[in-house]
This record gives structure tokens, sequence and C-alpha cells, in this order.
């Protein structure tokens, strides 16, 4: 883990967000239909986001169902600075804990203005109902993961299974094993 301050991020590599944050509705249904994809965790994440330095500054990169276009964010897979984060996140920010990890950075710009995947969100949830995940149809929209697990897919090689059946606990879990 890292901390986020600029002075200590190297401006050649990336980094992973993951937030442990449980006090919504959504985010403790996203950890309980997902623990069990990483069931030796203490802490199970309810999203990620990606880091990236260019054009002179530090990018957050993420999907998110939730935009807020009176500050420029729209839903789905986004891209805008990291002090905009700061400001918009300061409640949430001890939520999340840092990682470097190598990312694809084309990916990264690639999918920036797709939708959010809510099909996906649904099919998951089925799916660890029927515990069948790797099964399901792959909706259109990404949810956090999904984009993450583009943008890094040797997480996909991991598990053997598509972008689409990734969830965050997955991220946790594979950060634990392939360390």
């Amino acid at each position: 883990m890292i901390e986020i301050k600029l002075s200590k991020l190297d401006k050649e590599k990336t980094y992973i967000g993951l937030q442990y944050d449980t006090k919504s509705f959504v985010t403790k249904q996203i950890v309980k239909f997902s623990k069990n994809y990483a069931p030796n965790s203490k802490e199970i994440p309810c999203h990620v986001l990606m880091l990236k330095y260019h054009s002179q500054k530090w990018w957050v990169y993420e999907s998110h169902i939730n935009g807020k276009t009176e500050k420029g964010m729209p839903a789905g897979v986004r891209r805008y600075p990291l002090q905009k984060w700061e400001q918009i996140e300061k409640k949430h920010k001890d939520g999340f804990k840092f990682y470097e990890l190598e990312l694809n950075r084309n990916a990264m710009e690639e999918y920036i203005g797709y939708n959010y995947g809510v099909g996906d969100i649904k099919a998951l949830f089925k799916a660890w109902l029927c515990k069948n995940n790797g099964k399901q149809k792959d909706y259109k929209g990404y949810i956090c993961s999904e984009y993450f697990a583009l943008c890094h897919n040797k997480i996909c090689e991991y598990y053997k299974l598509p972008p689409h059946c990734i969830t965050p606990a997955h991220i946790q879990r594979y950060l634990e094993e392939s360390r």
C-alpha cells in the first residue's frame, strides 16, 4: 500500500486504488456477493480505480455508475485529474488503498466514454447466487473491475475468466497471491 501523495508516486509507473467502503447499501451488497472470490482476505473492496501520469499531471481512470455532471464527470468510464478526485472524495479518501501495478496505458484511454455496465452487475449477482461465475453473458458497458481487467489482462489469465467476470474481490485476492 502507498499513501496517495503526489510527491511519492513514480511518474513512470501506474497504480490502482481499491476502495474499502461499506457504508452504503450498494457497497455492502458488492462486498456480500463477491467475498467468496477472496475467501482468505481480511477486507473486500467494493471499487477499483487506476492512476496514470501524463500531460504534466496525475489522472484517475475509473468506471462508475454515478456521474457528477456539475463537476464535469459523466457516469461510465471516465478520466479526470487526481486533484479533482481528492476534492470530491475528501470524505472517502481514507477508504482507499493504493498499489503499484503494471497497466496497459493504451487500454486505459481506449475505453473512456463507454457506459457503465449495469447488466454486468446484475449478471455477477446472479452468478453469485447460482455459483457459476464465468458462464454469464457480457452486457454492454463496463463496470470498474471489468475496465481494470481490460487494462491488466494478466488477471484474466490468472483466473481464466473474461474481464466481465472479474470483481474487486478477485483483484484483492490476485494482489495477495501474485506478489
